[in-house]
């Protein structure tokens, strides 16, 4: 199988057991990161995509699996040549479309929480929006020449020539209702967008076929990762940390929550549908990544050792891509509680308890529209690695934190997925949890805790107050 990450491509390779026995990574960098601009090479991306397939049949491999990251569009043309870069999740320019809506629009937006949710710079349906004022081919896309959606459907088409995109994936464009899969057709109106949209089908479906190969499954690479870690079950939660971190819980059925929470189809498969809440954190494995390029560490191991070593003194507010809770998109990131005795050790530490922190809001959102959830909080992802974090992470949320043993949770869903398309693994064989690697129980007591997300929730009201400050928004 093959994840397409924002910041590299894996294959996979399982055997009848779901044992890994082969694995080999590909990093793709960003083409664009000033003035909000945020995209990847699409061509590149597409010829890494078909290599590694071509690699996969090398190795054996009769079925074919992918899952993407996902809330990021591109347009390309009949042949399956981009006209487009990939227009990441993380990306700001839809701001450009935000500022002329029309009255209406504005109107609208103002009084349905959900169309304002929609309706935001870095909505996939806005996105694609900028793209068709900018590219102009609205009339190709009518006509059948062009194509504009999502990356899981750029990919398809380009293994097996066949315009579809999965549930998972498509639902969270804001134009496919994730309830019934409809099209939303107060965005298409509101946007003016073309109504050419792909079939949209279950996460395991006839794809096509590349190279002699059965494509079968799709899926977005968060809710593979609920897959692969068995999250489907009212309650349920995980936490997958890479490029951003994302908190994702089960529900029995489709919900509208409020508080800056997102409603989605988990898994769609035989025709039942397991449904969720998730809410994130754009820039966690970015934040790190970037703070080792800058020399805080020179390594992921100093970093540990730095984080165990530093007090509970800096705080980093990991809003380096803006904060989607609350919603500060324009916000950059911030370091609190510097002065003259502040070490590298501290702000090292800082970035985990930033980190946990804001993620302890979004669970306390979670935990009161579920009533409760279930424990342990289960975690994946290169950066829950660092035990340091994880254990801050299980202080602020008041959960036992448990890190699955292959962090590599997308790939493992997918993995689960093609098992269950050949009929080796049961719907209900997807629910199992796999082996825990180390478990992390709160060391904070309630009332300190409670003190410390309060006082957060303080600052976050702060400087969000103050996004419009230039110096807040990283311009001048």
């Amino acid at each position: 199988m093959i994840d397409i990450g924002t910041t590299g491509i894996k294959l996979s390779v399982y055997d009848e057991e779901l044992r890994k026995i082969h694995y080999e990574k590909h990093i793709l960098g960003f083409e664009q990161l000033e003035s909000g601009f945020i995209e990847q090479d699409s061509r590149r991306l597409a010829e890494v995509v078909r290599g590694l397939s071509k690699k996969a049949r090398e190795l054996g491999v009769k079925k074919l699996g992918i899952c993407t990251y996902r809330a990021s569009v591109l347009a390309w043309r009949k042949d399956g040549s981009p006209l487009t870069n990939v227009i990441t999740w993380m990306d700001g320019r839809g701001i450009e479309v935000i500022s002329k809506l029309s009255m209406i629009a504005r109107a609208l937006k103002k009084l349905s929480g959900s169309l304002n949710t929609i309706l935001s710079p870095d909505s996939p349906a806005v996105l694609l929006k900028w793209i068709y004022e900018r590219m102009g081919i609205e009339k190709d896309v009518e006509d059948g020449k062009a194509f504009a959606w999502t990356l899981d459907s750029f990919l398809i088409y380009n293994l097996s020539g066949k315009f579809l995109s999965d549930s998972t994936n498509a639902t969270l464009t804001g134009l496919i209702h994730p309830k019934d899969l409809s099209k939303i057709d107060i965005v298409f109106d509101l946007l003016k967008l073309p109504g050419v949209t792909p079939d949209v089908v279950e996460n395991v479906a006839d794809l096509g076929r590349f190279e002699g190969m059965d494509l079968v499954v799709s899926i977005a690479d968060q809710q593979s990762a609920a897959v692969g870690i068995g999250v489907l079950e009212r309650g349920k939660v995980e936490s997958v940390h890479g490029t951003g971190s994302f908190i994702e819980a089960a529900t029995s059925e489709f919900t509208m929550p409020k508080g800056g929470l997102i409603p989605l189809i988990i898994l769609n498969l035989g025709g039942r549908r397991v449904y969720g809440l998730e809410g994130f954190i754009r820039s966690t494995g970015s934040t790190v990544d970037w703070l080792k390029e800058v020399g805080l560490f020179s390594s992921y191991d100093e970093m540990e050792e730095l984080a165990r070593m530093g007090r509970r003194k800096a705080i980093l507010v990991p809003s380096l891509g803006g904060l989607r809770v609350p919603r500060a998109d324009k916000l950059r990131g911030i370091i609190t509680g510097l002065d003259l005795s502040t070490r590298r050790a501290d702000i090292v530490s800082g970035i985990a308890w930033g980190i946990s922190i804001h993620l302890a809001i979004i669970i306390e959102r979670m935990r009161s529209h579920l009533g409760s959830l279930r424990e342990p909080l289960l975690s994946a992802g290169g950066y829950s690695r660092s035990d340091s974090f994880l254990r801050r992470l299980s202080d602020l949320s008041g959960m036992r934190v448990a890190r699955v043993k292959d962090t590599e949770a997308s790939s493992f869903g997918v993995a689960k997925l093609l098992a269950y398309s050949d009929g080796k693994l049961s719907y209900e064989d997807l629910h199992e949890t796999p082996e825990v690697d180390a478990s992390f129980e709160p060391g904070m007591s309630e009332d300190e805790r409670n003190f410390l997300i309060k006082e957060y929730s303080k600052l976050l009201e702060v400087i969000t107050s103050c996004e419009r400050n230039p110096f807040m928004r990283g311009s001048f």
